[in-house]
């Protein structure tokens, strides 16, 4: 467009009425117009010494003037406004419009814009160029030009959009749950929030005998049945694999008759490839800890879940609990114990050093993210920060345990009661791995 400039310079400078057999260069600067047409809802050019406008248009089949009626820019620019732009854009407009400051504002530049929503037309974006000057170099024409940006604006949202939500459930994903809880712990809680926390049972099972096709299916059942039941009073996420979360606001009063719309809407869940849904559950109402923070209040719904979810295998004859009790044991013997999920960058806390918790985790952030904080916080001695960092980088990881591994180890020395020790650090994978969901445990050990 900055090459039409010219042409344009000369357009702002005719008022004749000729025909099309005339001139050669008159032709060539009516398609410069004709061309911009296209692309532009108006055109229009601005005398900055007059504070008068004219519009310019081609009437291809009687060009008689490239140059409308004139008319006063401040005047009919605030008449446009209030006749066509929505109001929360009004002042912007009439700032972009401002004759004093356009020549300051165009100084050494090729275009300015800004965007605005019509009332009755969605987003258009406004523009300015340059034009002529005066023998001391003060800018004196400008063109004023209009076109439609809907389409690009709806692209952008969707863009937007999809960056938030999970392809698969279309529930919000992680990194809108990871902002979300971000703006949670800065702000206010209210008394009426609801955490809930959501994982599917015997995923595992489905995917290895029924394929992931009928795993998917379980995941998107549990998901519209989520929607169906707490979406209109909140947001409901998926976090990677079978893991679900919820942040809703409702009356403590009635929480029970949605925890149990809910359970009905799972019962009564019937899939193509899979007969029956099963899900574990744990929730926390505000009321309930009025002192916690938002991570410590979903901390307390996992813990929960994975309490109806031992259940839930105690009653199939499964012993989990067990299991649970001699991983407890076992997690006295180290620093610290992560159950990550390679795929989404994520991580649980299973066990952590309180001291360390109180310093590093006041703001969760993704597993890869946290490894660099350790690092540029000078948690990890310092020549062993670059051995660190490539022994758990999340790509390297999720190739390594794609690769068919079940176990890697790094050595290092970090801060352990104020001073720094050797420790291993051990990565070993889950039972319910997968290469979809690259679930890992993460062990930090003392070296004796």
């Amino acid at each position: 467009m900055s090459n039409s400039h010219g042409l344009m310079d000369n357009l702002v400078n005719n008022n004749m009425e000729m025909s099309f057999d005339c001139e050669t260069n008159l032709r060539e600067q009516l398609a410069v117009v004709d061309s911009m047409s296209k692309f532009y809802i108006y055109i229009y050019s601005f005398d900055l010494v007059t504070e008068m406008y004219k519009e310019i248009y081609v009437d291809e089949a009687h060009v008689h003037t490239i140059m409308g009626s004139a008319g006063n820019i401040s005047i009919s620019v605030k008449d446009m406004s209030r006749m066509l732009v929505k109001p929360e854009y009004i002042s912007g407009m009439l700032e972009f419009t401002e004759i004093s400051t356009m020549g300051a504002r165009l100084q050494d530049k090729k275009y300015i814009t800004y965007q605005y929503e019509g009332i009755n037309t969605g987003w258009l974006e406004a523009i300015l160029f340059p034009g002529t000057v005066d023998e001391n170099g003060v800018l004196t024409k400008v063109i004023f030009a209009v076109r439609d940006i809907n389409y690009e604006k709806n692209k952008e949202s969707q863009l937007l959009y999809n960056s938030y939500v999970d392809d698969l459930t279309q529930l919000y994903n992680r990194k809108m749950y990871n902002e979300n809880m971000i703006e949670y712990d800065n702000g206010k809680l209210h008394n009426n929030l609801v955490f809930l926390s959501v994982d599917v049972n015997g995923l595992k099972i489905v995917n290895d005998t029924l394929g992931h096709d009928a795993g998917d299916e379980l995941i998107t059942g549990v998901a519209d049945c989520l929607r169906k039941s707490f979406s209109q009073y909140g947001r409901v996420y998926r976090l990677g694999g079978d893991e679900f979360a919820a942040v809703i606001y409702i009356s403590p009063a009635n929480l029970p008759r949605l925890i149990g719309q809910f359970n009905g809407y799972v019962e009564s869940w019937h899939g193509k490839l899979v007969e029956s849904l099963s899900i574990s559950m744990g929730y926390v109402t505000m009321t309930e800890c009025g002192d916690k923070n938002i991570y410590e209040i979903a901390k307390i719904a996992d813990e929960r879940m994975y309490r109806d979810k031992e259940q839930y295998y105690a009653l199939k004859g499964v012993d989990r609990t067990g299991r649970q009790s001699a991983h407890n044991a076992l997690s006295c013997m180290y620093e610290k114990v992560l159950k990550l999920n390679l795929s989404t960058n994520s991580y649980q806390i299973i066990h952590i050093d309180e001291n360390e918790f109180k310093q590093f985790n006041d703001t969760r952030y993704t597993f890869s993210v946290e490894i660099k904080r350790y690092a540029t916080a000078e948690y990890i001695h310092p020549k062993d920060q670059q051995k660190y960092l490539d022994a758990l980088n999340i790509d390297f990881l999720k190739e390594h345990f794609k690769q068919g591994n079940c176990y890697h180890s790094v050595s290092y020395r970090r801060i352990v009661s104020g001073e720094f020790v050797p420790v291993v650090a051990e990565l070993v994978r889950a039972d319910d791995y997968t290469d979809d969901n690259q679930t890992v445990f993460l062990f930090i050990k003392i070296k004796r």
